[in-house]
């Protein structure tokens, strides 16, 4: 039986740069408040030179998260390798204003790019939806949806934990592992559908 959908309904995945920076501080932060944790989260690092905010931190990277997400979903150009240079300013604020900051922020952004930027980052990461997965997660969506739009999905290897929502209209930010583990599909596509909706 061949199945029907709407043509015009299209999906656009990427890994982008900035969110997957950031999943790497949150980790970072969380492994630092949580040493004993016998299972770390990726990338377990020691940072307690790179100048991290001690105080605030959750709430200020819930701001900078709000404010990358919103930068994502406006403009589909935001997020390229010079990001983390261009809006500087944006990501900085998660280190303390001091010569330590600024060198912890340097340092974190080396060593996310020196990850990301190789075969073991940003393809891997966006190689988990593989044209099967892309296939079927397409399907199952465009059998819903009767409109002629594009749904940006924006993976990130990790699932976040400080971050509030980070859904809007025509646009997600999606875990790999809501992608990779088949059970968690059909909650992965209600969060999609949802996006799909004007919210």
């Amino acid at each position: 039986m061949q199945e029907h959908y709407h043509s015009g309904f299209e999906m656009e995945v990427n890994a982008p740069h900035s969110l997957n920076y950031l999943m790497t501080i949150q980790n970072i932060y969380v492994n630092s408040k949580n040493k004993d944790n016998e299972r770390p989260s990726f990338p377990y690092v020691d940072s307690s030179n790179w100048g991290l905010l001690e105080e605030n931190f959750e709430e200020t990277f819930v701001e900078v998260w709000k404010e990358a997400v919103n930068k994502n979903s406006i403009d589909h150009m935001y997020d390229h390798n010079g990001v983390l240079q261009i809006d500087k300013d944006l990501y900085r604020k998660l280190f303390k204003n001091n010569q330590s900051g600024s060198f912890g922020y340097s340092e974190s952004v080396k060593f996310f790019l020196a990850w990301w930027d190789g075969f073991h980052g940003k393809i891997a990461i966006e190689a988990v939806f593989d044209h099967d997965k892309m296939e079927k997660v397409y399907k199952e969506l465009g059998s819903s949806i009767k409109i002629d739009k594009r749904l940006r999905i924006h993976l990130v290897y990790d699932k976040t934990v400080l971050p509030g929502r980070s859904e809007r209209s025509w646009y997600a930010v999606v875990p790999i592992e809501d992608v990779f583990i088949t059970k968690n599909r059909p909650e992965l596509l209600t969060k999609l559908l949802k996006c799909c909706e004007d919210i």
